[in-house]
Order: C-alpha cells, then structure tokens, then sequence
C-alpha cells in the first residue's frame, strides 16, 4: 500500500509580512509612538522672539519674561506626564534661551543708559524736569520756571522725537517734540512741549522716527510770540536714542 505525504507551506502570508515590518508581532500590539507636546514648540518659538530683548526693547524685556515662566511651566507640564509625550528638551532649550535674553538684555539696557550721555553733559528729562514745570504768568508776562531757568546756557542731554520734518536727510534744524506727538494730537504742540534744535556750523542729521538724543547749550526766550519756540537748543550731536527712557 502507498503512502501519501503531505507537505505544508509555513512561509509568512502576505499580512503577517506587512505586520512584521511595522513591527508588530503575531499577537497585534499597538505600534509605540510617542507623541510631541505642543508647549516644546511653542516655549522654542518664545525663546527665539526673546531676542528682542537684546535691542534694549522694553517690549522685548518683557517678552523675554514671559517666554521664560511659559518654557519653565512648559517643561514642568511635560515631565507630569510620565512620558505620554516629548518635547521637554525643547522646553528647557527655549526656557534657557529665554532667561539668558532676559538677563543679558537688562544688563545690555543698564550699561546703555549709565554711558549714553556724552562727558561734559547733563541728563535733563524732557517731560519732567521741562515741559511738566510750564511757565510762570506775572500778569501777561511770562516767566520761566526757576528750576528751568537754572538749566538755560547749560549743555545737556535730552531725548525726545522730530515733528513735521520737511525732508528726509540733511536736516539743519528741526521741531523737537517731548514725545511722539500725543502731546499735540489733532494740534500745534503746547509751547513748553517743544523746542526748536538748531545744529551748529554746517552739520546735519537724518530724520529719525524713533525716540532721537540731543545734545547742545539749551536756551530760553520767554517772549517768543505765539506759535514761535520758547526753548532751542544748539546742538552738538543728534542720534537715534540707545535707550528708550
């Protein structure tokens, strides 16, 4: 009698094939991923935009701040969940860089302002120790503030904007605002808000829309007619601001 063998194929099918190179076994476990969280990539972003913080921006400073409570949480919040997600190098990266523009652009702002008057001159805050004192009226006379007048021939340091300048390089004088207008919105500037800034010899300067510094021999004249300057300053230097106070 014969016998009959019977031979069986045991070569994979087609899906345990394609399971196999997912590397899922016979048993069908789940793939193993782990997901990003999305405060990485939000407290990196932050980071970089800190760098603003590096221009002596108050703005800057302050987003600086906030990018570095966001990174630390963000970091935090992603080591709470016990590995359900990546991301935390991102968030310390981001956090770090964000304290490190914080740090480094307050230092930058402090230095900035401690040397930023030339030697030889004197810091006068525009709108406070100028334009807030206002005049004197004896009568229809007007006066100056003594702590005003004190400061007349002397050379100081202010800082404030150009207003209504005709053109847009080789200025030799222009209206010196004690801000960027608001003082005069929808109007002439009151008269102890501006001053007239007259460069010396043949020097001139750009027309700056930022805060702009002045530094020149202020003086007075308390019976300028109306729409006419009270202060002018022959100046010395004119540049665009290092710090924005």
């Amino acid at each position: 009698m014969s016998t009959t063998s019977v031979e069986h194929d045991n070569s994979p099918s087609p899906a345990e094939t394609t399971e196999s190179a997912w590397g899922n076994d016979a048993g069908g476990d789940d793939f193993n991923y782990t997901p990003y969280s999305p405060w990485g990539p939000v407290a990196m972003t932050l980071g970089l935009a800190s760098l603003l913080g590096l221009t002596n921006s108050i703005f800057g400073l302050g987003l600086a701040a906030l990018s570095s409570i966001v990174g630390i949480a963000a970091f935090f919040r992603i080591r709470a969940a016990s590995g359900a997600f990546k991301g935390g190098g991102m968030a310390i990266a981001g956090a770090v860089m964000s304290v490190c523009c914080l740090v480094g652009g307050s230092v930058k702002l402090k230095y900035d302002f401690e040397h930023e008057v030339p030697a030889g001159y004197l810091r006068v805050s525009f709108p406070d120790e100028i334009s807030d004192r206002r005049f004197i009226y004896y009568g229809n006379q007007r006066r100056l503030d003594p702590a005003v007048a004190e400061l007349v021939g002397k050379k100081v340091f202010l800082k404030g904007f150009m207003w209504n300048v005709y053109k847009s390089d080789g200025l030799q004088e222009f209206m010196f605002l004690k801000d960027n207008g608001e003082c005069c919105f929808g109007g002439e500037p009151k008269p102890y808000d501006m001053m007239m800034v007259h460069l010396k010899a043949d020097n001139t300067t750009p027309a700056f829309t930022g805060m702009i510094s002045v530094s020149g021999t202020l003086q007075a004249d308390p019976f300028a007619e109306k729409g006419e300057a009270v202060y002018t300053v022959e100046a010395d230097i004119v540049e665009e601001a290092l710090t924005p106070f």
